[in-house]
C-alpha cells in the first residue's frame, strides 16, 4: 500500500504542483484547501505524513498542528513557512512538528523530509501493533503461537479485529486451529464475560440446534461460532443467512458472528450461500495455513504443548534430543496442529514409545520392515486420516472404510487411537 500524504495549503497552484510531485513518487495524496476538512478526516490510525502551510485563513497552521497532535502526539507533521517566518517554525517544532520547510524549497529536499517522516510514522505504527499484540497475547485465554509470517500477520489482524463486532470467516484445513482463533477473538473481544456459543453445522443434531436458535427472538450470547458452515443443510441456508444478517446489522445488542469452513475459501465463495456471507455481509476472511507450510513453528508448538501437558499431568517433561527435533520436522502432519497436539500429549506420558506406526512415513520405511509391519503402518495411517477427515465421527468412518463397528473399535484399540482426539 502506498504511503498516504495529507497536504493542506490554501494556494491552489502550490497544492496542485506539490500534489503532482508526490504522486509521481507513488504517494497517495489527499489535497485540502483548509485545515477544517483535514481535521474531520484525520484519526489516530492515520499511517502517513501530514504537510501543512502555517499561514492559512480560518484555522491557521499552528492551531491545526495543536489539534492534530492532541488527537495523536506521534503524528508526522511537516510545516511549510514563508521566508522570514522562522519564529513560527521554531514554535511549530516546540509544539511537536516533525520538521519544517522554508519556502522556496527544492523538490529533492521536500521528498527527503517526507521520506524520513514516513519512515518515522511507519515505525510508530509498527510499535503500536507490537504492543497491542503483546497485550493481547499476554492476557487470559488461548494464545496464537508461531513465528511464521502468516501467523504474525494473523496476530496483527486479530489484535485489531478483536475489539470490533465485524463478522469473521475463518478458512483452513481440518486441525489447523480455526476453533482456537474463534475462542481467541471472543476472549479478547468487547464482551469476554458473556457466553460463547458454538454450533457444528456438520453434526447430526445441527438442524435441530439451528432451528431452535433461529426461533428465539432474543440473543443470550456475545459470540456465535458456526463450525463447518459449508455443511449447513441446503434447506436451512436461506433462513440462516437472514438470521446472521439480522445479528450483524439489525440486532440491538451487538453480537460477533464467526464462521469457519475446512474447504478452499476461493472455491467455496464463488456462488450461493457462502458467497452471500462473504461479500454481502462483509465478513473478513482469515486463512489459516496447514502445519506443513509453517514448519519453523513445529518445534515451538510441540515444546509448548509438551510443557502444558506435563504441567497438567504433574510430571517432569521427558528428554528431547536433536533426533526427535529432526523427526518432528520430517513428518507430514496431515492432521495439522491438532495431530501435533495429540502427539505431544502421548509423548508427555510415554516418551519415545509415543512414536506409533501412524507417524511413520511409508516412503521412508526401513527396507527390513516385514510385510505385516508395512500393512500395519498403512492400516493405521488410513484409520488416522479417515478419523481426521470426519472429526472423530465413527459412523462416517465406518461408512467410508466399509468396516463393521466392532472391527473399527478393535483396530482403534490395536493402534491406541482415541476418537476424541479428532473432534474439532
Amino acid at each position: 500500500m502506498n504511503t498516504q500524504v495529507m497536504f493542506i495549503d490554501d494556494e491552489k497552484s502550490i497544492r496542485d504542483a506539490l500534489g503532482q510531485t508526490l504522486e509521481l513518487e507513488d504517494y497517495d495524496v489527499s489535497l485540502f484547501a483548509s485545515a477544517k476538512p483535514a481535521l474531520e478526516q484525520l484519526t489516530n490510525q492515520f499511517a502517513g505524513v501530514i504537510i501543512s502551510d502555517i499561514n492559512m485563513p480560518g484555522i491557521d497552521g499552528l492551531t491545526f498542528l495543536k489539534q492534530a497532535l492532541a488527537m495523536d502526539p506521534e503524528l508526522s507533521v511537516i510545516m511549510l513557512t514563508g521566508h522570514g517566518d522562522i519564529s513560527m517554525a521554531v514554535e511549530a517544532m516546540r509544539l511537536g512538528a516533525y520538521d519544517f520547510l522554508e519556502k522556496p524549497f527544492s523538490t529533492e529536499h521536500l521528498l527527503d523530509v517526507v521520506k524520513r517522516a514516513s519512515e518515522k510514522r511507519e515505525l510508530v505504527m509498527e510499535n503500536r501493533d507490537l504492543r497491542r499484540e503483546l497485550e493481547v497475547q499476554s492476557g487470559p485465554g488461548p494464545r496464537i503461537l508461531g513465528n511464521d509470517p502468516s501467523i504474525k500477520q494473523l496476530r496483527r489482524v486479530l489484535a485489531h479485529q478483536s475489539k470490533t463486532h465485524t463478522p469473521l470467516f475463518v478458512h483452513g484445513p481440518s486441525g489447523c486451529g480455526k476453533a482456537l482463533v474463534a475462542r481467541f477473538v471472543h476472549d479478547h473481544g468487547l464482551q469476554p464475560q458473556q457466553p460463547f456459543l458454538t454450533i457444528d453445522c456438520s453434526s447430526a443434531g445441527a438442524e435441530g440446534l439451528l432451528n431452535e436458535l433461529m426461533a428465539k427472538p432474543e440473543t443470550t450470547f456475545a459470540t456465535l461460532y458456526l463450525k463447518h458452515i459449508d455443511n449447513t443443510p441446503s434447506h436451512l441456508q436461506t433462513a440462516l443467512q437472514a438470521y446472521i444478517e439480522a445479528l450483524c446489522m439489525g440486532n440491538s445488542i451487538p453480537v460477533r458472528v464467526i464462521v469457519s469452513a475446512d474447504n478452499d475459501s476461493h472455491q467455496q465463495c464463488q456462488a450461493g450461500f457462502l458467497h452471500n456471507l462473504y461479500f454481502k455481509l462483509g465478513f473478513i476472511s482469515l486463512d489459516l495455513p496447514p502445519l506443513n507450510q509453517r514448519r519453523e513453528d513445529i518445534s515451538l508448538l510441540f515444546h509448548n504443548f509438551l510443557r502444558t501437558d506435563c504441567s497438567r499431568f504433574g510430571i517432569e517433561p521427558p528428554h528431547i534430543d536433536n533426533q526427535l527435533e529432526l523427526w518432528l520436522n520430517e513428518q507430514s502432519w496431515s492432521g495439522n496442529v491438532r495431530e501435533l497436539r495429540q502427539f505431544a500429549e502421548r509423548y508427555a506420558l510415554m516418551g519415545s514409545k509415543a512414536i506409533t506406526p501412524q507417524h511413520h512415513d511409508p516412503n521412508q520405511q526401513s527396507l527390513t520392515a516385514t510385510l505385516t509391519e508395512r500393512v500395519a503402518d498403512f492400516e493405521c495411517k488410513v484409520l488416522h486420516d479417515a478419523l481426521n477427515r470426519h472429526h472423530g465421527r465413527l459412523k462416517d468412518v465406518q461408512q467410508e472404510l466399509g468396516l463393521a463397528r466392532k472391527t473399527l473399535y478393535d483396530k482403534m484399540k490395536k493402534y491406541h487411537i482415541d476418537k476424541n482426539e479428532f473432534k474439532a
